[in-house]
C-alpha cells in the first residue's frame, strides 16, 4: 500500500493498521455506504460467497472438518463468507465474517 497510495510512507500505514484506535464496525459500514454509492442502483447485485482455506494444525480460528469449495470436499479447512456488490464489470466486497463451525 505504501508503495501505491501518494504521499505515505511504510510505519505511517503499519502504526494505522496496527496500534491506532479505529472502530472497525464504523470503517465495514462506511465502504459499504460508499460502495453502494459508486456502484449500486438498479442492475446492481448483491453476491454472497463463501471461500475455503486448506488448514493443516488447529492453531488458527475457525479451522475444522468441514466442506472446502476451493478444495471440493471435506478437509481441515478455515471458511471466510463474503459479502460483495456488482454491477458491470464493477465490484466491491462491502461484508464477510470468519465461519466459525
Amino acid at each position: 500500500m505504501s508503495e501505491t497510495v501518494a504521499e505515505t510512507e511504510y510505519y505511517s500505514l503499519h502504526h494505522m493498521l496496527s496500534d491506532a484506535a479505529w472502530d472497525f464496525e464504523n470503517v465495514r459500514r462506511e465502504t459499504a455506504r460508499q460502495a453502494d454509492e459508486w456502484i449500486g442502483g438498479p442492475e446492481t447485485g448483491l453476491l454472497l460467497d463463501e471461500s475455503g482455506v486448506q488448514k493443516k494444525g488447529d492453531h488458527s480460528a475457525g479451522v475444522a472438518r468441514q466442506y472446502n469449495g476451493r478444495l471440493g470436499k471435506v478437509e481441515n479447512s478455515q471458511v471466510g463468507v463474503y459479502a460483495a456488490l456488482a454491477r458491470g464489470s464493477q465490484a466491491a466486497i462491502i461484508d464477510f465474517e470468519l465461519f466459525l463451525p
